[in-house]
């Protein structure tokens, strides 16, 4: 597995991921509460797809990044880019400069049976390569309101912010699934988790890969129960049941409403709202689509266009904020605002190799490369003695723990 953090601006880690409203998706939150900074740190997972640095990760984790960076297993650090990224799936492709890492082994499905015993590696709270084992609770699993119909694994494996997006394994060593979500009230696990099928997962990398993205009409969908298809009217209970449709959308052009039921698509009949999920997903932005559609106890027959899914991929050009560069990204108190506070140098706000390597709002620098610091003056006098060296150990006091922080510069 490997590490991803991402530097973003500030926003509240429960607000509601599209495609998950009534789940925690499981990326990294900020160690602190880093009042007063514009920007925040998170980590989460991934694992390596392509020995030419291709690596998965979970879309809601990345996708409002400014700047992401891949930390693999040996320590490197890399830049990443984003090759693809679809929010309704939760699936995003990173790319970076390497070339012969060791590539996860995939199983060529997905498919995992109640009771199979399933192992999840990932970086709960940042800490990284961490194992947890548990046994498949339900497969398919489908969530109300989200995922795009993706049909999800249901474990009892442990999940927390940082689990998401590394590797579930099965028993032989292969990777199933992807770390996605928990269920629960608070954002900490509390005995249920889902994961993503592997095999679709790799469908729609391959997607990004080729420049062929899935199909997007702009619905939200959930299977039909027999007590639903009996309220509807159906005789037999079947189809998918819109739940939603987004504005300005092309279903939203083509009239489809919230309580239709779709049976068939261009003429193929299908049971289950996977299936439905499926003849979109698969269809190529362009098409236009024969939709059989029940509606007030009626058929009717409605055509829509597919599209390929609104960009989700951060705007080019805007990187993070430099800060004071000359101190690392980070901007210091004044002495005069510390005095009589215990010595050393503190951090008012992090950007930039700071807020990169971990440092936050409220740390008290007490050390740089082994050089003992009183204040922001002598950390500047510090810092200019060690010269142009690429990495910088900085002791930092936060509450009552010391610990130091590699900080790499990044123009070196």
């Amino acid at each position: 597995m490997v590490s991803v953090v991402v530097l973003r601006a500030r926003r509240d880690p429960l607000e509601d991921i599209e495609g998950f409203d009534f789940f925690h998706a499981v990326s990294g939150l900020p160690l602190g509460d880093g009042a007063g900074a514009t920007l925040e740190r998170s980590t989460s997972s991934g694992f390596v797809i392509g020995a030419d640095g291709y690596i998965l990760t979970n879309a809601h984790g990345v996708f409002d990044a400014r700047e992401t960076w891949v930390v693999t297993t040996d320590g490197r650090r890399f830049r990443a880019g984003i090759v693809g990224l679809d929010r309704s799936s939760d699936v995003a492709l990173l790319k970076i400069s390497a070339s012969g890492l060791a590539v996860a082994q995939v199983a060529s499905l997905g498919h995992v049976c109640p009771g199979e015993w399933v192992a999840a590696l990932g970086a709960p709270f940042g800490f990284d390569h961490s194992l947890t084992v548990g046994i498949v609770s339900a497969y398919p699993r489908f969530l109300p309101g989200g995922g795009a119909g993706m049909p999800l694994i249901q474990s009892d494996v442990v999940l927390n912010p940082g689990s998401s997006g590394g590797p579930l394994f099965n028993t032989d060593g292969l990777v199933v699934g992807m770390n996605s979500m928990i269920f629960s009230a608070s954002g900490i696990y509390i005995g249920v988790s889902f994961s993503l099928p592997i095999d679709r997962v790799m469908r729609i990398a391959a997607g990004f890969r080729s420049g062929t993205p899935r199909g997007h009409v702009g619905l939200r969908t959930q299977p039909v129960t027999p007590e639903l298809g009996q309220a509807f009217g159906l005789a037999q209970p079947r189809g998918a049941l819109v739940t939603r449709v987004s504005a300005g959308s092309p279903a939203e052009e083509a009239g489809l409403r919230s309580g239709d039921i779709l049976l068939a698509v261009d003429g193929k009949s299908f049971d289950s709202q996977l299936e439905f999920e499926e003849a979109i997903g698969g269809a190529r932005p362009g098409a236009v689509l024969a939709l059989q559609v029940w509606r007030h106890k009626a058929l009717q027959r409605v055509a829509v266009k597919v599209t390929a899914p609104t960009s989700d991929l951060p705007p080019p050009g805007a990187p993070v904020p430099a800060g004071d560069a000359a101190r690392l990204g980070l901007v210091l108190s004044p002495v005069s605002a510390t005095k009589g506070m215990p010595a050393g140098a503190y951090v008012e706000t992090a950007s930039g190799a700071g807020l990169l390597a971990g440092i936050e709002p409220g740390d008290r620098i007490t050390a740089v490369n082994g050089i003992d610091v009183a204040s922001s003056g002598d950390f500047d006098t510090a810092l200019e003695s060690i010269g142009k060296s690429k990495v910088v150990a900085l002791l930092v006091a936060r509450g009552p723990a010391r610990i130091y922080i590699p900080v790499i510069r990044h123009d070196q």
